[in-house]
């Protein structure tokens, strides 16, 4: 299963960098990606994976500051997994990752009525105690990078960006795919494969 979510997340973000090209500004027409295009497809592919990663332990709960009810607590808490998860609750490791932190019209939890309303909120990422922390450090930085090329896909800005962002990710993915990940192959490289450096 893990297998298979890396491997067709990694063949969703090379198809759509395969459409990230700088425009040419000298032809009258452009058969690149435009970025509100790039831009939706990322943020499918962002909410897409960001849900399955639950599955292996990776959660995002929102954090509801500062609403307009009267009898609003501190930090109220809500999440779309349907558990019970508390703001800090010993059950999970909270290690300090946000993905978003600003205003947003949603439901706070402390409202009876469930109506919306405009309200700060911090979605914290958070990881089942018992799950592989390291698989979901590794699946938290993906995401973030997929996130951040999403956010740097605006109207008219450099697709450059976009790209570093995707690529990054494709090389965390790649060494998840590998057998030994390429960033942690020793320095004495020439005994671990029987070469001189010569070879290279």
């Amino acid at each position: 299963m893990l297998f298979k979510y890396f491997a067709n997340l990694r063949l969703e973000i090379l198809e759509i960098i395969s459409g990230v090209e700088n425009a040419d500004q000298s032809l009258s027409w452009d058969n690149t990606t435009p970025n509100y295009i790039t831009k939706k497809r990322l943020k499918q592919i962002y909410s897409e994976y960001l849900s399955a990663a639950s599955i292996f332990g990776l959660y995002i709960v929102t954090r509801h500051t500062e609403c307009q009810n009267p009898i609003h607590g501190e930090y109220p808490t809500s999440n779309g997994y349907g558990l019970a998860i508390s703001y800090r609750s010993n059950e999970y490791i909270w290690n300090g990752g946000q993905i978003y932190q600003g205003s947003r019209l949603c439901v706070c939890p402390c409202s009876s009525e469930n109506k919306p309303t405009k309200h700060t909120v911090i979605d914290d990422v958070v990881y089942n105690k018992n799950a592989d922390l390291n698989l979901c450090k590794c699946l938290e930085d993906i995401l973030s990078d997929i996130n951040e090329a999403a956010n740097s896909s605006g109207d008219k800005r450099p697709r450059s960006a976009i790209r570093e962002y995707l690529l990054r990710a494709v090389i965390r993915i790649n060494d998840q795919l590998m057998p030994v990940p390429m960033c942690h192959i020793p320095h004495d490289h020439k005994d671990v494969y029987g070469t001189g450096a010569g070879a290279w």
